[in-house]
Parts: structure tokens; sequence; C-alpha cells
């Protein structure tokens, strides 16, 4: 049985995997508010701008400039860079090519690669009701999706297997992210995966015309910090308190937040399939 301590350690990791969860999805909105932009420069953009700002935790929090401390967790950090920023690209790549539905239906995948590989390479115990949450929580973003009116084009399958992958990547961020608990802070996590991704996106990082790149400054700058810097943030904080098949699931109150987002800012007022999709979502976090 879980203590009262414990169990209060995992609720406080919930909280921050479903602020994360929020900050992820404005990956859609700022995304599209660029124009004129590349995927690539888009994520290097998006790594500088988080990478700056979590740089100014270093000023209370130390660690991430004790490298002799944690020297030989340098090359799975490099690693877990290397995965986050495929897995931005990939996300990327499919919110320009294919509609957000498809975006995110498909990255949200990743619970079910997480939930299968997490009793095998983390040795996690299958956490209570964890098929049950997946039944539902698939069933969920199917709804939220609306297949019926999926827009499977010729022209956005690029899109499409985009989105799948990083839904596979995604989950491999995550396993080894959990693999490195106890071991390293989350703050230090994501400041190095922030740092590898814009060191493999810098080649692009000036392919467009300067007046083009400062007209996207202010829509880069919050897509920075909250959609890629304090997202994996409160991810990876949250991966240091509970297991990464709860953590999973819990991601999946991103389509929810993404379902507000559109209804704020593109008054996208989802179908009744729509919210019983997100009741879906919700009770499986649950």
């Amino acid at each position: 049985m879980t203590s009262s301590p414990e169990r209060s350690t995992e609720w406080h990791g919930v909280v921050l995997v479903m602020i994360g969860a929020v900050c992820f999805s404005t990956a859609i909105l700022f995304t599209r508010l660029t124009e004129g932009l590349g995927t690539q420069t888009i994520v290097f953009y998006r790594a500088l701008f988080g990478l700056s700002f979590l740089s100014l935790f270093t000023l209370r929090q130390r660690e991430p400039l004790r490298f002799r401390i944690y020297q030989h967790l340098i090359p799975r950090l490099v690693l877990l860079g290397i995965i986050v920023s495929l897995t931005v690209m990939l996300y990327t790549y499919a919110i320009q090519h294919t509609t957000a539905a498809n975006a995110v239906l498909l990255v949200n995948s990743a619970p079910v690669y997480v939930a299968v590989l997490a009793p095998l390479v983390l040795h996690e115990a299958v956490a209570r009701y964890t098929r049950l949450s997946l039944v539902l929580a698939l069933g969920g973003m199917a709804c939220v999706s609306d297949p019926a009116n999926l827009e499977l084009r010729w022209d956005a399958l690029d899109g499409i297997a985009a989105a799948a992958l990083s839904g596979f990547t995604y989950a491999l961020a995550m396993l080894t992210s959990r693999g490195l608990r106890g071991k390293i802070t989350g703050l230090t996590q994501n400041l190095w995966c922030l740092l590898i991704t814009g060191l493999v996106t810098l080649p692009w990082a000036f392919a467009p015309a300067p007046d083009t790149l400062i007209a996207n400054v202010p829509v880069l700058v919050p897509l920075g910090i909250l959609s890629l810097g304090l997202s994996y943030l409160f991810y990876f904080m949250g991966l240091q308190r509970t297991r990464a098949q709860i953590v999973s699931v819990v991601s999946l109150f991103e389509p929810v937040s993404g379902i507000l987002i559109g209804i704020l800012f593109f008054a996208e007022i989802p179908n009744p399939l729509g919210w019983v999709g997100a009741g879906l979502l919700l009770i499986s976090m649950l």
C-alpha cells in the first residue's frame, strides 16, 4: 500500500504534469502564428528563448553548472536532448503540415508505448487500472479528434507520419527522463535538452531574412518559454515524483487544454463527441 507521503508526492507530480501539458498545448497556437519560418528555424528559436529563460533559474539552483557532480550522466543527458529535439521537430512539422486534430491525436499515442515499455525498460510495476486508463484515453483521443472528419489527404501524409513518430520519440523521452530520477534534477535535464536542441538546429538559425525573423520574435519568445521551456521542466519535475506510466496518461490533459485554446482563440467549439472525448480523457487521468 502506498503511504500518505508517497501518495502526496505522486499527486504533486500529477499536478506538475498537468501544468506542463497546458504549456505544451500552446505550441499549436504560437506555431501557427509564425510566418515565413521553416520547421528547424522555429525549433531553434524555441530552444534559444526557452534556454535563455530557464538559465535564470541557475542563479538559485546551481546544480546544472556543477558538471563534475553529474559528469557520468552527461552521455544520457545528450541522448535525452537528441530525443527531445527529434520530438520537437517532428511535432512542429506535423502542426505545419496536417490538422491540429491529427497532430494532437498521434503525438498523444505516447502513453501506449510507455505503458508497454516502462515495465520492461524501467522495471516499474504496472500501475493499478493502467489498462483501463489506456482504453479510456484512446477512446477519448479518438472522440476529440473526430475520426469521421480527419483529413487523410495524400499531401498531408508526411505530416501524419511526423506526428506518429513524435508520439514514439515523446515516449522515449519520458522513459529516459524517468531513468534519471533521483540522479539529477528536472531543471538540469531540461537545460541540457534545450542546449542540444539548439545545437542540432543551429544551421537553420539564420535561414530566413532578418526582417522576417524580427517580425516573428513576439511569437517565438512565448513559444520557447511556454511550450518548450516550462512544459518540459514541469514534465521532468513530475517524472521525479511519480511513475512514467502515470505521467504518460496525465499528459493527455494536453488535448483537453487544446480544446480550451481552440475555443478561446479560434472560436472552435467542439461538437458533442468532442466533449465526450474530453470527459473520457479526464476520467482516464483520474
